[in-house]
């Protein structure tokens, strides 16, 4: 990527990266396995909420829950705090309710069990700054109301917002950020750098919907990303975001919001690779 940090400055961030605390085995296949298994197989959001909060406890994480809406358009929101010094807010999001066919595995597991290891590590070794806090979206699919709700309800903005979906196989991160050049991305690339993982960008007109839109019309630095192949990432921006058609087009199409959503898809060592690149953007912007 050659709009990142240049010369002596990226390489002192480089090593700061290298100096800092080892991450915690957040990169354990058997552990990430079991989470993304045991939220996967629930039937519907209360299954996976449980799922979700039985991992969190276990962690010693205080978990806020936020109930919003009435019917079949409510929902319940869960909120996990890390306090730093700064009273400045970084927000993690992944949403985890799913469609009615398939386990949701791609969409939306594989991105809840990445913000709980993140979670864990964080909780052994906190942020020298910022304030953390990580919010499993419900009902994203029914048209991000969980999301919406959220922001609704909370008058705090963030200074920067990453929105994780679709995060369970993939080569590549796959992103769209509100500023793009902005310092939350250009911490992204700097970070990928690292693992020598690649990041493609995508304008958000082109980019698939998610929860990120919620948090950019609240108006937070923002980034989506998504872990897909290179393949995938191809055929996305050859349709664009807002035209792609379930069952149609790349392989991605295939997966998700179909019955093939299914632990069958899930490379957990992707997932694990692409991990400790999430915990080093947020720990670059900490240290910015």
């Amino acid at each position: 990527m050659k709009r990142d940090l240049a010369g002596g400055a990226r390489g002192a961030l480089l090593l700061s990266l290298v100096l800092w605390p080892a991450l915690v085995p957040a990169q354990d296949a058997t552990r990430l396995t079991e989470t993304i298994t045991a939220i996967s197989t629930g039937d519907g959001s209360a299954q996976r909420r449980e799922a979700i909060l039985t991992r969190l406890r276990a962690l010693g994480a205080d978990v806020a829950t936020q109930p919003f809406g009435r019917g079949d358009r409510s929902g319940v929101n869960l909120v996990v705090t890390l306090p730093g010094r700064d009273p400045r807010v970084i927000l993690v999001g992944a949403h985890y309710d799913r469609v009615e066919v398939g386990q949701g595995v791609v969409d939306n597991g594989g991105s809840c069990a990445a913000l709980i290891e993140l979670i864990g590590a964080f909780k052994t070794a906190p942020l020298g700054r910022f304030t953390l806090k990580f919010v499993f979206f419900d009902q994203e699919e029914a048209g991000l109301l969980g999301s919406k709700a959220y922001f609704a309800a909370n008058a705090e903005r963030p200074a920067f917002a990453m929105n994780l979906d679709v995060f369970a196989y993939g080569n590549e991160f796959f992103v769209t950020a509100s500023k793009p050049d902005g310092a939350l991305v250009r911490a992204l690339r700097t970070a990928a750098g690292v693992d020598s993982i690649p990041v493609r960008e995508a304008p958000v007109d082109r980019y698939p919907g998610s929860d990120h839109r919620s948090m950019i019309a609240a108006g937070l630095e923002t980034v989506g990303i998504g872990l897909v192949d290179t393949a995938d990432i191809d055929g996305v921006l050859a349709i664009g975001g807002r035209s792609l058609t379930v069952g149609k087009g790349p392989r991605i199409m295939s997966i998700i919001h179909t019955p093939g959503d299914t632990l069958a898809e899930l490379r957990v060592a992707d997932v694990a690779r692409a991990l400790p690149v999430l915990e080093r953007t947020i720990r670059t912007l900490d240290r910015a």
